[in-house]
Order: C-alpha cells, then structure tokens, then sequence
C-alpha cells in the first residue's frame, strides 16, 4: 500500500511541475514559413491581388461547384467586391479588397 502513496506522489508532483513550468511559459508563439517564387515581384502581386485567382486554389470553393457567386467591381482594384453562397461546407460570405499594398 506504501508503495502505491509513493507512486501516486510521484504522479502528483510530476504534474504540478508541468503545471507550475506551464505558468511561467511565453503565452504566444511565431510560426513562419518562407517559398520562392521565381517570377518578378509585380507579376506575383498582380495575381495574388485577383480574389477570382482564389478559385484556383480555395479548399472551399472546391467543395462546393454549385455554389453561387457574385461579382462587383474591377477585381483586383480597391472595393471589389466577391460573395458567395454555397452548401453547408462552403458556407456563405463576402470579401471587399479595401486595401492594397
């Protein structure tokens, strides 16, 4: 039975270590990645700007090929605008280029 006291201890006191080290840890972290892309810089932002590229690409627009799109404005120029409505998986949403840079 002594035996038992000891390993449930043991168990306990690893665990408030990893508790009490838990409170003194960084609470937020920096994940960065990196590609090259061998094409000029304005070639990649003049592609990267179009939201209608995105469909080439987009998880969600793949799940959904019925799904129902709307257009407003010149993509690519500030206040484009592209919504869409499609099944439970693609949901429905808008993005407005309010920016470029």
């Amino acid at each position: 039975m002594i035996i038992l006291y000891i390993i449930l201890g043991l168990i306990l006191i690893v665990l408030a270590v990893v508790f009490v080290g838990a409170l003194f840890m960084k609470k937020d972290s920096l994940i960065q990645c990196s590609i090259i892309i061998n094409k000029p810089k304005q070639e990649v932002f003049n592609y990267v700007k179009s939201l209608m590229n995105q469909e080439k690409f987009s998880k969600w627009v793949m799940t959904d090929p019925n799904m129902r799109k709307n257009f407003k404005g010149t993509d690519g120029t500030v206040g484009f605008c592209y919504a869409w409505d499609g099944n439970k998986k693609a949901g429905k949403g808008e993005q407005e280029i309010i920016a470029l840079k």
